[in-house]
């Protein structure tokens, strides 16, 4: 279900959450701070004094008063080059095995969870970072006793263990292996390639794939990829090498929530008709925390390299002695829970976690997962 926000009503629903059980998954590693989302949803009630969300709806909202910043981050060169070595085989895989010259040995076996190969006769061995030589070298050693001169061949018959999500606006979101050095652009072809506009006009699609806001997220950090440059322009210096638990989004053009994370008591996604202010959006999830620091908001617009920042006063708004102020589709509504005071640094660090937030967030849709199971994020601080 979707929460929306309209100037007649408000309809406050449950955000989806993730368990990530797959061992093909991402796992998002926590830090000593954390987000996570929430899934019990309650109206929220404005304190003495402040007006309340169907009150703003009836105001006339001001535009926020952005400031223009340009994170430039350039890519480090190592990301450039094609992963060399051997193959290294973890949890999940399945190799395709066999003693030569011994037709009916041939069989296939997974990787457990642990690492663990069962093959055999031969005891388990741990086959987790260990290259297809080594294995091959190990099985053979267990097996001299029950043949002779044994010669064992290990091929890799499915590559679980090093998969990618490919999200959003691809003609078949999903997780992909890597089988082989996969550039990015080679991963949004694995998709079956962007959704595409018509008649060359993008916004006539509402499912256009947003360059400027697409992510590439690695072990919890945000790489610095400029999907414009790469997709529009051809340009090559943005073409990276996939690695194993990537997640890579690509958000629709048009179909944009809004997202309202931070101190507030259910962060997330927040999908709207029209008529969106800061009060409403806030309302809908489910207001402030008691560790927020309400006088220093950020409304953030645009994507992670040239984005728009609005600092707002929400203790000032919700008690109507400040205009509300409208919001729109993309838009990320962010509540400190910790004080701030240079905005530069601090705004990187919500865009990393936001970026992840947004992510998960479409792999919920990708699994079709629902439940009420929470989603940790790995968030900066705040």
């Amino acid at each position: 279900m979707k929460r929306f926000l309209s100037p007649y009503s408000l309809h406050l629903a449950v955000l989806c959450c993730l368990s990530l059980l797959l061992s093909s998954c991402v796992h998002l590693q926590p830090t000593h701070r954390e987000f996570q989302t929430a899934a019990n949803f309650a109206p929220y009630e404005a304190p003495e004094g402040e007006i309340t969300a169907e009150e703003a709806l009836k105001k006339i909202p001001d535009e926020p008063d952005f400031k223009q910043f340009n994170f430039d981050r350039k890519l480090d060169p190592s990301l450039l080059q094609a992963p060399s070595g051997a193959y290294r085989v973890g949890p999940g895989d399945i190799l395709d095995i066999e003693i030569a010259e011994d037709a009916d040995s041939r069989a296939k076996a997974r990787v457990l969870p642990d690492g663990m190969l069962y093959y055999n006769v031969a005891q388990g061995i741990n086959a987790k970072g260990k290259t297809l030589h080594e294995i091959s070298t190990q099985l053979s050693h267990q097996l001299k006793d029950d043949y002779v001169n044994p010669i064992v061949t290990v091929n890799v018959a499915d590559a679980d263990s090093q998969r990618f999500w490919m999200l959003g606006q691809v003609q078949t979101p999903g997780t992909y292996p890597i089988k082989k050095p996969t550039t990015l652009i080679d991963a949004i072809s694995s998709g079956g390639g962007l959704l595409s506009n018509r008649d060359g006009v993008e916004v006539s699609n509402p499912e256009a794939a947003d360059l400027e806001r697409a992510i590439l997220i690695r072990n919890g950090n945000l790489l610095p990829v400029n999907f414009d440059k790469l997709i529009r322009e051809g340009d090559m210096s943005q073409n990276v090498y996939v690695k194993g638990g990537d997640y890579i989004f690509v958000p629709s053009l048009t179909g944009r929530s809004i997202y309202v994370l931070g101190a507030v008591n259910r962060p997330g996604p927040v999908f709207y008709e029209r008529g969106a202010t800061v009060v409403s959006a806030v309302a809908a999830a489910g207001g402030p925390n008691v560790e927020a620091i309400v006088t220093k908001a950020l409304i953030i617009r645009g994507g992670t390299h040239n984005p728009k920042v609005a600092v707002v006063n929400l203790r000032s708004i919700m008690k109507g002695n400040e205009p509300d102020l409208a919001i729109e589709g993309g838009d990320i509504l962010w509540v400190p829970k910790s004080p701030w005071s240079k905005l530069d640094d601090y705004l990187e660090a919500v865009l990393v976690t936001a970026a992840q937030a947004v992510a998960v967030q479409e792999g919920l849709g990708v699994l079709g997962q629902t439940g009420s199971a929470g989603v940790t994020i790995n968030a900066g601080g705040f």
